[in-house]
């Protein structure tokens, strides 16, 4: 795979030497693919992880999934960014989601390394954005395109994930965070549009450019600038879930 001049060397680079790894662990890889802001657009260096969801063809004992897991960990130290976030998943899960079991999970985003076996395990229901994103945008480090392996997301489903993921925001991220996901999700629900969080923002400030609210959360994942305060982004989070669960359905 030639790397798209959007995509960071770096992480290319890096998520090469995932998907080495779990070849040399895995006969049965399906493929590994990056998404997330490093192909959607706005990756930065300082603000943003790597986001990665690899499928196998099938299911695996947990000790299986141990391997693997510790595996990629054993990579993460030269990951850029902030971090890895990252699923291992069934091609079963990929073509039809069901309940969102995983195989692994690694996400190095904290100060410790966070790592889940899905043994046993009842799903992850953030594999619902991740696989839709993977579907549309994806970039297949390995493997064949992602649409030959993620089946379709419905909408009614992915706006569900999207509000719940709002939720989080409002509880656990930064403003800046919260307020450029609700852009995103605003977005989607107008138009069925899968993008980044700026790409969300610039879409939402064309139709309100006076909006200060998101001119604060565009600067701080820009530039580092003070992004907007925490009341702020919760009234407008809190506004954009009323949007997704009241926006009618489309075909």
């Amino acid at each position: 795979m030639i790397r798209p001049a959007n995509v960071p060397p770096e992480v290319f680079g890096y998520v090469g030497e995932v998907a080495a790894v779990l070849a040399g662990l895995r006969s049965d890889l399906v493929g590994v693919y990056l998404h997330g802001s490093a192909v959607l657009g706005g990756f930065h260096f300082a603000r943003s992880d790597v986001d990665v969801l690899a499928v196998v063809e099938g299911p695996g004992t947990t000790a299986t999934q141990q391997a693997m897991g510790e595996a990629i960990a054993a990579t993460t130290e030269r990951c850029p960014g902030t971090g890895l976030e990252m699923s291992v998943i069934t091609a079963a899960t990929a073509r039809v989601l069901g309940s969102c079991l995983f195989e692994v999970h690694i996400n190095t985003t904290s100060d410790e390394t966070v790592m889940v076996t899905g043994a046993g395990d009842s799903g992850d229901p953030d594999l619902v954005l991740h696989s839709a994103v993977c579907r549309d945008r994806a970039l297949p480090v390995l493997g064949p395109p992602p649409a030959w392996v993620f089946g379709p997301v419905s909408r009614d489903r992915v706006l569900t994930a999207m509000a719940g993921d709002l939720r989080w925001a409002l509880d656990h991220g930064s403003a800046a965070y919260a307020v450029l996901n609700a852009c995103r999700a605003v977005r989607f629900a107008e138009d069925g549009h899968l993008c980044s969080k700026l790409d969300g923002a610039e879409w939402y400030l064309i139709r309100h450019p006076d909006d200060a609210t998101v001119t604060a959360a565009v600067a701080y994942q820009s530039c580092g600038d003070y992004g907007p305060n925490a009341e702020e982004a919760a009234q407008f989070v809190t506004e954009a879930c009323s949007l997704l669960r009241f926006s009618p359905v489309r075909a």
